[in-house]
């Protein structure tokens, strides 16, 4: 007998493990679903039912779904928040038949759920079930994004009934999307760049603040730093990119580090509020009652660590967390109203990260429904409250200093004066000289007579534009222009003309280079040097072709009469070597152009 069951159990896991297997390779060789560009909503169909001890089976909850013991939430614009659930939360909606077999991405938006199984029917009939949630490693996701998703199998022809299981210590909040996998990371890609944002300003703030605590050791700027930090970590935590980026294999961190944030933040912040309003004068009942903040964030955080204490441990702490926020609140209208000034810098500070802040807890118990402000109320007030107290501490610190230096300036006042005085001087002296150096290292590098770079400048750049484009797989070209016959326009107009004659031509040569890394310098007499920035030598030819259409096409308008030059062009471009070896090789094709009857353009 015993032998038989034996054999039974594992006739049943084979047929299992087939039926997913079956399952998984079909869905991976079957085309998606079409969906709109943002996806396809579900929740408005949605039905659920609480199951308390979380006894109810698949089958079991089918069928009070067809006998109408499901319901809709009393509530559409809610947003299909249910705050914390004891036991498990059933849903059932049903996916309209496809034209063809295909699939889709079931997506909920959200990163803090558990548990979530799936159990498919189609034509009545349960399909292999399937499971996401963020007690399973990250990389089981059909998707690598932060957003809970499977990949579903949906036949032709056929409606697919889908009822799920939902379980999880966090609060629940179900919306559900039906997407492809374009769909799903287009309709992120602008959040995601806000986010980026976001944690870019926590991370600038954070390290600016940490310098400066480091260096002048005042105990306001530790606090605000364990502030900064506990918010990333909750930012992190709640938004489901720590989980994809910093601990994908590790879900039980995933669960903890809610809490453990959310404790963090309690201490950290009522210790920040408690310094920076300097409780412990202006209001010294609430000094003292906040002292509790840290052993209420020590013990409900220990109390997380508990499996079974995970979700009343959480609760408490949204709770806690409103609670020192309201006392907070007060705390700083009161140290306001008795003339202390940073105070009205802190409450401002204070009141966007409540506008945002509070509303997360409030959607978590049910109480808000989840909308844009509840879901990223916390990165816009929290990014606006953290740029404003960085502020107002610099301005606390001020302050303090203004405190401490106010008994010296009476005996002091007549020599700081004195002092400031000469400073100014000296300040408008280094300023003068700051740009007397600048015009003169703008000369130095300036032709007298056309304006542009001259060989100074050329030699110094080019080496440095050289080196830019072959570290970027970039050629670099160097055109050589000689006016032909210029001397002949020196002796038979006049050296006057034949200045006039270089200015045209630089002008000429502006209009046709045109890149703002592109330059011009005048090389010596009538010969000039442009080089052009990532250009090859096919490139570079046609610049100088370009150019000398320019000058044969319209005359110069010179006085006393308009007069038509030519020019010799030699080009070389280059993807290795030095600027000396460059400048040689357009020299050499220059001399070639002359040599071969002028007018011309060669290249080396």
């Amino acid at each position: 007998m015993a032998k038989i069951q034996w054999k039974s159990l594992v006739q049943y896991a084979l047929c299992c493990f087939g039926l997913w297997s079956a399952t998984t390779a079909s869905a991976a060789q079957w085309p998606e679903c079409p969906v709109l560009t943002q996806g396809e909503e579900l929740t408005q169909t949605l039905i659920v039912k609480l199951d308390n001890d979380a006894s109810l089976k698949p089958q079991a909850a089918l069928a009070e779904v067809r006998s109408g013991k499901f319901v809709k939430v009393h509530n559409a614009e809610q947003g299909h928040s249910f705050g914390f659930v004891q036991g498990a939360l059933w849903l059932f909606v049903e996916l309209p038949a496809t034209a063809q077999t295909c699939t889709s991405l079931l997506v909920i938006p959200q990163s803090r759920l558990d548990r979530i199984e799936i159990f498919p029917f189609i034509d009545k009939k349960l399909q292999a079930s399937l499971l996401m949630g963020d007690s399973l490693a990250f990389d089981q996701r059909s998707v690598p994004h932060r957003y809970l998703n499977t990949r579903l199998l949906r036949m032709a022809g056929q409606p697919t009934q889908l009822l799920m299981r939902v379980q999880s210590t966090s609060s629940i909040q179900t919306p559900l999307w039906v997407h492809s996998e374009a769909s799903l990371l287009l309709s992120t890609h602008n959040e995601q760049i806000g986010e980026g944002v976001y944690f870019g300003i926590l991370l600038a703030l954070l390290l600016y603040n940490f310098a400066v605590m480091v260096s002048i050791r005042e105990s306001s700027y530790f606090y605000y730093v364990a502030y900064a930090l506990a918010f990333a970590l909750l930012m992190l935590s709640f938004s489901g990119y720590g989980f994809q980026f910093l601990w994908p294999r590790s879900p039980k961190w995933q669960n903890l580090s809610l809490p453990i944030a959310l404790a963090l933040l309690m201490a950290s912040s009522v210790g920040f509020s408690r310094t920076f309003l300097n409780l412990k004068e202006k209001v010294p009942l609430l000094g003292k009652l906040s002292l509790f903040a840290l052993p209420v964030a020590l013990v409900l955080g220990l109390l997380a660590c508990v499996p079974e204490m995970l979700m009343p441990a959480t609760i408490a702490l949204n709770v806690s967390l409103i609670s020192f926020s309201i006392m907070i609140t007060i705390a700083g209208i009161l140290s306001a109203k008795r003339g202390y000034v940073p105070a009205i810098y802190f409450m401002l500070a204070w009141s966007l990260l409540m506008l945002g802040g509070v509303a997360v807890p409030l959607s978590s118990f049910g109480l808000l429904p989840r909308s844009l402000l509840t879901e990223y109320g916390l990165q816009f007030g929290s990014a606006a409250e953290m740029l404003l107290l960085s502020f107002s501490l610099a301005y606390r610190i001020t302050l303090l200093r203004n405190e401490n230096t106010r008994i010296e300036l009476d005996a002091r006042i007549n020599l700081e004066r004195r002092v400031e005085e000469r400073t100014e001087e000296l300040a408008e002296i280094a300023r003068q000289l700051r740009i007397a150096n600048q015009r003169l290292s703008d000369i130095s590098w300036r032709d007298g007579l056309t304006g542009i770079f001259n060989r100074r400048y050329l030699d110094e750049t080019l080496p440095k534009l050289m080196a830019v484009c072959f570290e970027q797989n970039l050629p670099i070209a160097v055109l050589m222009l000689d006016i032909d016959h210029f001397k002949q326009v020196n002796d038979q107009y006049g050296h006057g003309v034949g200045d006039d004659c270089l200015k045209s031509v630089v002008e000429r040569i502006a209009q046709v280079v045109r890149d703002e890394q592109d330059f011009t310098a005048r090389y010596g007499g009538e010969e000039f040097a442009i080089v052009l920035f990532g250009a090859d030598i096919d490139k570079a030819s046609t610049i100088a072709h370009r150019l000398q259409q320019n000058l044969a096409q319209t005359a110069l308008e010179i006085e006393p009469k308009p007069l038509t030059v030519t020019l010799s062009i030699g080009a070389a471009s280059a993807r290795q070597g030095t600027s000396d070896e460059l400048l040689e090789t357009a020299d050499k094709a220059l001399y070639q152009a002359k040599r071969t009857g002028r007018n011309k353009v060669c290249s080396v």
